[in-house]
């Protein structure tokens, strides 16, 4: 019995770890806006991003017209769109926005193969919205993720 039991937990503890699966959980700020909790899954099979909140600085409450954000990954040297959202219409609140998420393919690198966290250089967010107050266009960049420079780090 006591063996059946010491098999079991073993078993249980069984865990693999693969080095071309990541799970990044990101934040930045900009002059307006923070961002929280945008997680990023890299796994050979698809790449995951969303379910993060942006919210704007010392604000309960902001009215606009239209409110859009843009997520871009730098792989190798090519800037990809990854992940976007928007909101339009008269009198919106966009004080505080979940970003919503998505599930899509696999990205390739130059040889064809499966990216991985050493191919991306850098994450970052652009953040759209009417001001009311100015009218016109306003535009931020959160920058998420910066590729480590040096040799010895945790996320390689």
């Amino acid at each position: 019995m006591l063996v059946v039991v010491f098999i079991a937990i073993l078993a249980g503890c069984n865990t693999q770890h693969n080095n071309t699966n990541y799970h990044l959980t990101l934040m930045g700020k900009s002059e307006h806006w923070g961002l929280i909790g945008y997680e990023v899954v890299i796994t050979p099979e698809e790449l995951k991003a969303g379910n993060g909140t942006l919210n704007m600085k010392n604000k309960n409450k902001y009215i606009t017209n239209s409110f859009h954000f843009e997520t871009h990954a730098v792989i190798a040297d090519k800037d990809i769109t990854v992940h976007s959202g928007s909101v339009t219409g008269a009198g919106i609140d966009i004080a505080e926005e979940t970003t919503g998420a998505i599930e899509g393919g696999t990205y390739l690198n130059e040889k064809g193969e499966p990216i991985t966290l050493d191919n991306i250089r850098a994450i970052y967010m652009i953040v759209g919205w009417w001001d009311m107050s100015k009218g016109e266009s306003v535009k931020e960049r959160i920058d998420l993720y910066n590729q480590p420079k040096k040799e010895k780090t945790f996320l390689k």
